[in-house]
């Protein structure tokens, strides 16, 4: 067991029952949940049924709508076949109650009703794969549009987001969009249908079944804790109406790094390329790209089992049930457990927050649903939330997370141990809690001490020779204190590590590379290369790997592998591109 995660005798007997009682869904939160499904499609009933069997949902609230299995419906047929029949059945079963005021006709626009809920033991409503997703532009709807400027004057909307806001019905148009009563809230407590709004969610992707994955994984993932690594892909904008973008990403990237994920930032214009070793993916935060690219083309991703997946665009959801369309129905097909998307043009400044729901997400522990709905900053809109609503992964932080695991023996433990070091690292505290304070001593003197005495902390652990991220952790502590010759054998520690992945081992050859560099030891580096490609033989970017290597040959001087490498550089360099 490791010595940071131990605990003794009856202490570890009423832990282990309080973390239980803590990871089980309180017992109400299943009855807190309605799961809609489209009556015409058997898979979207049984998708239903399977999430209200895991997550404890009454069959009673489990209900099916006679809807089109479309992705898209008629602002009418929303009305007839969905939102009103829905209010008179939750009604009918006192699931809500609301209240009814007249509104007179005025000018061009009809007498209508506005509808207050005064009471609901619902907060969430789950949409099961087969359900639309899309409202279409009604060009005439008959609603007072002044002060609703031209490019927001239009009444398309992501279903889920004016489903969600029934129990104000008539206090907003759908016209343009409408404010988020829930936006950057705190307090969970307030996020209620009595409040203006119920927080909305979906179970979809490609299939049926990945559909039915996802409620699978989130318990899993509560079960074990959210791990993994963080990987953030900027577009390194500083100014003009782009830079918003970039802040807000900034922004997810400055919420997982002081959840002690260890965080990748990408601040190049472009998104990953395609041979970037994405590995153990627990967040990915990203923009700008119409589809998925880069090392999301691949068909298998190293998705931890509850990742949180978010990539910007416009129309990133356009379709949810393609495996290679877009980018939501990809990052589900690919193993993401969570997600959100835009359905429709949104325009930047009305697209969720990622920063927002992982702080809310992350550290006050607000279930999915709600940590989604406040990292919006308006509804009627365009965006589509896909997920179990009741995920709830950081109900614990990771040193009980992390006390749990050691208990099994579990080597997710070396994740607890680096997130623990990458917290003590942020707050300049030393491994025992305590912060330095030498005489004399600068901050950078300080940060210096703090960083030695993590890394020493982390040598000292039992599984540090033999956990392949707390190795490559401890490895990239040396790289960043310059003693590169000391970082080579950590990175190799962590590739004979049994727990070595994949593509951590390609991201670790890839560092040895850099330092064999730095050490001038150019032979190592090509070897480290080749072992790339034999590692991935497919890889997308081999003229780049192979150019690499007649660098290295050439420092080497190594005649036939320079000559064999020119020519096979020359056999993939596009014609029109200068010779290396």
């Amino acid at each position: 067991m490791n010595p940071v995660f131990r605990l003794r005798g009856a202490v570890v007997a009423l832990y282990a029952l309080a973390a239980a009682l803590l990871l089980q869904a309180a017992p109400n939160e299943g009855r807190e949940v309605l799961v809609l499904f489209n009556s015409r499609s058997p898979e979207s009933k049984a998708v239903a049924e399977h999430y209200a069997k895991r997550r404890s949902v009454p069959e009673s609230q489990v209900v099916g709508f006679d809807l089109p299995v479309t992705s898209s419906l008629s602002r009418t047929d929303y009305t007839a076949l969905l939102q009103n029949p829905l209010i008179g059945w939750m009604e009918s079963h006192r699931l809500a109650t609301w209240t009814r005021e007249p509104v007179p006709a005025s000018g061009n626009v009809p007498a209508g009703m506005k509808l207050t809920l005064t009471d609901s033991p619902i907060r969430y409503l789950l949409l099961c794969y087969g359900m639309p997703w899309f409202i279409y532009n009604d060009p005439g709807l008959r609603e007072d549009t002044n002060g609703i400027p031209d490019v927001i004057r239009r009444n398309d909307a992501c279903l889920d987001q004016d489903l969600c806001l029934i129990p104000r019905l008539g206090h907003f148009k759908f016209t343009g969009l409408t404010s988020n009563p829930f936006a950057s809230v705190t307090n969970a407590s307030i996020i209620h249908p009595r409040n203006g709004a119920f927080a909305i969610s979906r179970l979809d992707g490609p299939t049926p079944e990945i559909a039915m994955g996802l409620v699978d994984k989130a318990i899993e993932a509560e079960a074990r804790g959210l791990w993994g690594h963080a990987y953030i892909d900027l577009r390194g904008i500083t100014n003009g109406p782009y830079a918003r973008g970039d802040v807000m990403i900034t922004n997810a990237a400055t919420a997982a790094k002081r959840l002690g994920f260890e965080t990748f930032v990408d601040n190049r214009p472009e998104t990953f390329e395609v041979g970037y070793p994405m590995s153990q993916i627990g967040l990915y935060v990203g923009w700008y790209d119409s589809g998925v690219t880069g090392p999301f083309t691949r068909p298998a991703m190293e998705f931890m089992p509850g990742a949180f997946a978010y990539h910007l665009h416009s129309f990133s959801a356009g379709t949810i049930r393609s495996r290679d369309e877009t980018w939501v129905g990809p990052l589900l097909a690919r193993g993401a457990t969570c997600t959100m998307g835009c359905v429709a043009e949104p325009y930047l400044d009305f697209t969720p927050h990622p920063g927002v729901f992982l702080e809310r997400w992350g550290f006050l522990g607000m279930t999915f649903g709600e940590a989604a709905i406040t990292c919006h900053p308006v509804l009627s809109w365009q965006t589509v939330v896909i997920g179990d609503p009741l995920y709830r992964p950081f109900r614990l932080n990771p040193l009980q997370y992390g006390e749990m695991l050691a208990l099994a023996n579990s080597p997710l433990t070396g994740y607890a141990l680096v997130r623990k070091v990458n917290i003590d690292l942020l707050l300049g505290r030393l491994p025992d809690g305590r912060m330095p304070g030498g005489p004399g001593l600068s901050a950078e003197a300080n940060a210096s001490v703090v960083a030695d005495r993590q890394r020493e902390f982390l040598e000292g652990q039992p599984m540090s020779t033999n956990n392949a991220v707390v190795a490559e952790k401890i490895g990239r502590m040396y790289w960043n204190a310059s003693r590169v010759s000391r970082s080579v054998d950590w990175y190799a520690n962590a590739m004979a590590a049994p727990d070595c992945t994949p593509r951590q081992r390609v991201r670790l050859l890839l560092d040895s590379v850099e330092a064999f560099r730095v050490l001038d030891r150019p032979r190592s580096a090509f070897d480290a290369l080749e072992e790339v490609m034999k590692a991935d033989p497919d890889r997308a970017d081999r003229l780049k790997i192979r150019t690499r290597q007649l660098q290295f040959a050439r420092e080497m001087r190594d005649a036939a592998k320079i000559g064999e490498l020119a020519a096979e550089v020359q056999r993939l360099t596009p014609t029109n591109a200068p010779a290396k």
